[in-house]
């Protein structure tokens, strides 16, 4: 019954968007693969504590860093929200496109993720991290180029692609691409 229903849903692309827009983390759900069902690896990569206290400023003296101080500045301010002491920093570099840095609580240390990220015709949301998890979720183009869904695990110094599928696009109707 719940195949039948899900077929009717799928044949009819406003209903799908409805449907996935009242699901709890929806766009983990709806951004896989239509073959190979959701993928979520935050579980798998749990931290085992969290920060508290109060975070050290961040460190500008690099000149990304320094460059986009502000922005650097307003993720700290808003706390500890990924991998257990890290705050993200996130900006705009031009339309449907962000960048986005993670700084160490406890040590100020300000690192890069090495790519722009953009999205022109993929489904699901562009960055996605949590508070107790050490991997992250993108999906999109990296430097304009190689649209995919990916994950990567933060080990403290860098992002390692641990998974990488097709992203799901869609037409200027709403209508899913074919690949």
């Amino acid at each position: 019954m719940v195949r039948s229903i899900m077929m009717r849903v799928s044949e009819n692309p406003i209903l799908l968007l409805c449907v996935f827009a009242l699901l709890p983390n929806a766009e983990h759900t709806f951004a896989q693969s239509e073959t190979s069902g959701p993928l979520d690896l935050f579980p798998k990569y749990q931290v085992r504590s969290t920060f508290t206290g109060r975070p050290s400023p961040p460190i500008l003296s690099s000149h990304d860093a320094h460059e986009f101080r502000t922005r650097i500045r307003e993720g700290v301010a808003k706390g500890v929200v990924f991998a257990g002491h890290y705050e993200v920093a996130v900006w705009g570099c031009g339309s449907g496109c962000l960048s986005f840095a993670v700084i160490d609580a406890f040590t100020g240390r300000v690192t890069f993720f090495p790519a722009t990220v953009s999205q022109n015709r993929e489904v699901g949301e562009r960055l996605t991290y949590k508070r107790n998890s050490e991997a992250i979720h993108i999906i999109g183009s990296l430097n304009e180029e190689d649209s995919a869904d990916r994950w990567y695990v933060w080990d403290g110094n860098s992002f390692n692609l641990i998974s990488k599928r097709p992203a799901i696009l869609v037409d200027d109707n709403g209508h899913p691409l074919k690949p």
